[in-house]
């Protein structure tokens, strides 16, 4: 569990309701996934209501969460996960009123094996997207996936969020896709 900018200590909620599955394919991929990951994204919509006051700067600033998700093997690059819109617990954390929780939505970090060093592939499902049960579908470059000929490289791996319009790409890549379809499957 991730804490928010104001270093408060979140609370889970041991019996959430709200549960939104999805479902995650891969497909085309230039090779396999060691690390798979990913968060549920929250925000505190009434942050300036309840949200601790920064006295130096005489700001209240956002409150976000992003605790981790797990996503669960089906095979065939196929892989499942639940999220809850209700996970955080909506209380009074800092004495100046309740902070009511939002999910905003989930990711997933796919990573070759995980290494520093490492691209990763990030794709997102809005909550918006989870309550109505529609899909999305991401589509990155192969060569951003590391091989025995990638360079060496002495920095970190950056993050791809990819591209929901294969037509973003250039003519020449869009042969040297894979794609990333996260679905929600109902609630």
């Amino acid at each position: 569990m991730s804490t928010s900018k104001q270093d408060m200590m979140i609370k889970e909620n041991p019996a959430p309701k709200q549960a939104y599955r999805i479902e995650m394919r891969i497909e085309n991929a230039p090779g396999p996934f060691g690390l798979v990951d990913g968060a549920a994204d929250y925000h505190v919509p009434n942050y300036s209501e309840c949200g601790k006051i920064n006295h130096i700067a005489g700001v209240i600033p956002p409150i976000t969460a992003g605790p981790e998700i797990k996503w669960t093997p089906k095979g065939d690059g196929l892989y499942e996960t639940v999220v809850y819109a209700d996970r955080l617990v909506e209380e009074d954390y800092f004495g100046r009123g309740v902070c009511r929780w939002a999910m905003t939505g989930a990711r997933a970090i796919l990573m070759a094996t995980g290494a520093e060093i490492e691209n990763s592939f990030v794709p997102f499902l809005s909550a918006e997207d989870m309550a109505a049960n529609r899909s999305r579908t991401y589509y990155y470059w192969r060569g951003d996936y590391p091989s025995d000929s990638t360079p060496p490289t002495d920095g970190k791996g950056f993050s791809s969020s990819g591209y929901e319009d294969r037509e973003k790409y250039k003519p020449e890549l869009r042969n040297e896709l894979f794609s990333v379809t996260l679905t929600a499957k109902g609630h």
